[in-house]
């Protein structure tokens, strides 16, 4: 993967001058810190810890765990890649614009975009003879037994049972032996597919998608036939005439009304020019097959089923884009903007809408690219297992809403019987991981660009990797709040990377352990925020803390702040000495009259603990003036 060289700081929407000064977070740990007590960039390698070659990975992930410091380049690379859009021919103020562009995501998992054929230019008639010969390439590698192999053993390893946690010790053995082989399986037949191929059928549907929204009115749209209530700005008459016109060359097109219809979900076309509708998916997936479907208004309801496959984009292509009115999105697993060995892209314009998932939703993707994009509204977010931006191996997985008071919810659902009978496990809300110990992750990132937002999620999220995963969650404006209970925000666990970056807002929060710029067992954790008056509660393991031969950093740049940390010896700048190495803990506040605990070494203005990697590992903190 080639990333633009240029250094950026990691918040560049403010206007003027970087929020960071010109210094990014990592650089700055490292030029106020880690330099004057005596490390060299070369201390911050993670990968010197792993023994042997690491699993193959996204280079991104690799490059962090190589050097730190390359995430002051990776993050803003990569929000500028978020950032750029797929714009169709239309009126810019018409709300039609704006959806991430897909072509951009696909170097991030190592994909080679096929630039030559882009499908972004031609007739509609063009994109889908592109479209179907891309999915027919993608799909060739393997013949149907093979598929049909893959359609009933990949989902069980995103879908969890609850039944799970009563096994004892020796079914337990017996079931992992069993799944270790099936995910051989499962990985050696997914590794034939040419995500090059499924990039070129993204790109024919999402260029499908841009020629239905170019078909624009004129003059506000008072073209005869477009009534109140239904988007002004789509020639309605237009986009009929040419559906029927592909209708008549064989392709699966649906029309509906102005009223409330019922579509089912299953391949080709539908367009609804408004009412409240209601769209069913399909129980069954179908290799191969793609869906488009554009909604112009109305309150609408899209039902997925509980269980089955039909709702993701399972080796096949999904996107939906719905331009108004206050929707429901109810499902169970894979639903909505979930990718398995494929592409999904859910977009939603406008509307106080309601997404409900249960595994691998709401923007996940293994092998692949799953998008959940919401441009407006108060939108409420809830699902319960690897879900809300996530991702595992070679998948990109985000969740992006970009404006409004959102909820995210992550339910408690599986029980964590590693560690805590009564917590649950989330990787969700920014989460990637790998399969250990041969398959590494992919990236993830749930960002929220505006308002005071609410996440709640237990073990494992708001922004966490793990098994050379990187996981994000940036939220850029409002008076947020955060709860979890471990390895969350911004920690980066067994050689993975996390990340919690926050750019403005007065926020609360809470977290027990091994969270807030925590990296465990050679993983990189890292926490910045660039303003605000802040809250941060934790327990152990967290705010700049490395374990194990880890990696973690807390880095806060303005506002008046209090750190509650009920445990001041393993927080604030805490490194421990399991393992060869020791760990690296750093906490650097650089600016405002900040609260510490009592019992903790942490003053304002003053540097504090440096362990000498002999009686503990290497913790370092400050606060500046």
């Amino acid at each position: 993967m080639t990333v633009a060289a240029t250094v950026f700081c990691l918040f560049p929407s403010y206007s003027g001058a970087c929020a960071f000064d010109t210094l990014a977070s990592v650089d700055t740990v490292f030029h106020r810190l880690a330099g004057p007590a005596g490390f060299d960039p070369g201390d911050f390698d993670l990968l010197v810890n792993f023994r042997g070659p690491p699993p193959q990975s996204p280079d991104a992930v690799l490059r962090m765990l190589h050097n730190p410091r390359s995430a002051d380049t990776l993050v803003p690379a990569l929000r500028h890649t978020l950032s750029e859009t797929f714009d169709p021919p239309s009126d810019p103020t018409s709300g039609l614009t704006g959806m991430v562009r897909a072509d951009g995501l696909w170097p991030w998992i190592g994909a080679t975009f096929p630039r030559s054929r882009t499908a972004q230019d031609g007739s509609p008639e063009s994109r889908i003879r592109i479209l179907e010969k891309s999915l027919q390439a993608y799909l060739r590698p393997l013949d149907l037994d093979q598929r049909a192999f893959l359609l009933r053993e990949t989902p069980a390893l995103f879908r969890p049972e609850t039944e799970d946690t009563l096994l004892n010790p020796i079914e337990r053995e017996i079931s992992r032996v069993h799944g270790d082989a099936t995910l051989d399986s499962v990985m050696h037949l997914a590794q034939r597919l040419p995500l090059e191929q499924l990039a070129q059928a993204a790109a024919a549907v999402d260029g499908l998608l841009g020629d239905l929204l170019s078909y624009q009115t004129k003059n506000g749209g008072k073209r005869k036939g477009n009534k109140a209530g239904i988007n002004p700005k789509i020639d309605i008459a237009a986009v009929t005439a040419r559906l029927q016109q592909l209708k008549k060359l064989g392709v699966p097109v649906t029309i509906g009304t102005r009223g409330p219809d019922v579509h089912r979900l299953e391949n080709g076309i539908v367009f609804d020019p408004g009412g409240n509708d209601r769209y069913v998916y399909a129980d069954t997936v179908v290799p191969g097959s793609w869906l488009l479907v554009l909604d112009l208004s109305g309150k609408d309801t899209y039902q997925a089923p509980d269980t089955g496959e039909g709702a993701g984009a399972f080796l096949s292509v999904h996107v939906i884009a719905d331009l108004q009115g206050d929707d429901r999105y109810i499902g169970g697993d894979f639903a909505f903007g979930s990718a398995i060995l494929g592409f999904s892209r859910l977009f939603d314009a406008a509307g106080n809408d309601t997404y409900t998932g249960r595994c691998a939703a709401l923007g996940f993707a293994f092998r692949g690219i799953g998008i959940l994009q919401d441009r407006d509204g108060d939108d409420t977010y809830s699902a319960a297992y690897m879900s809300q931006g996530a991702s595992s191996s070679f998948g990109f997985g985000l969740l992006m809403d970009e404006s409004g008071n959102d909820r995210y919810l992550s339910r408690a659902v599986f029980v964590d019987d590693l560690r805590y009978r009564e917590h649950y496990l989330s990787m969700s809300q920014g989460f990637s991981t790998g399969m250990a110990p041969r398959y590494g992750g992919g990236i993830a990132v749930l960002w929220d660009r505006g308002g005071a937002d609410r996440y709640t999620a237990d073990i494992f999220g708001q922004g966490a990797g793990y098994w050379f995963g990187w996981g994000a969650l940036m939220d850029d404006a409002g008076d947020d709040s955060l709860v979890a209970h471990q390895y969350a925000q911004g920690a980066g666990v067994h050689f993975a990377v996390g990340m919690l970056l926050d750019a403005a807002g007065e926020d609360v929060r809470v977290s027990k352990g091994v969270s807030q710029g925590c990296g465990h067992d050679g993983g990189f954790g890292l926490f910045a925020d660039a303003q605000g008056d802040d809250r941060d509660s934790a327990v152990d393991m967290s705010a700049g803390a490395g374990s194990a031969n880890g990696l973690g950093m807390l880095v806060d740049f303005a506002g008046e702040d209090a750190y509650g940390m009920g445990n001041p010896a393993m927080t604030l700048g805490h490194g421990d000495m399991r393992r060869d190495r020791g760990s690296l803990g750093f906490f650097l506040d650089l600016g405002g009259r900040d609260a510490y605990p009592q019992s903790s070494a942490a003053t304002e203005n003053a540097v504090w603990r440096t362990y000498d990697g002999i009686r503990r590992g290497h913790g370092q903190g400050w606060d500046a003036e």
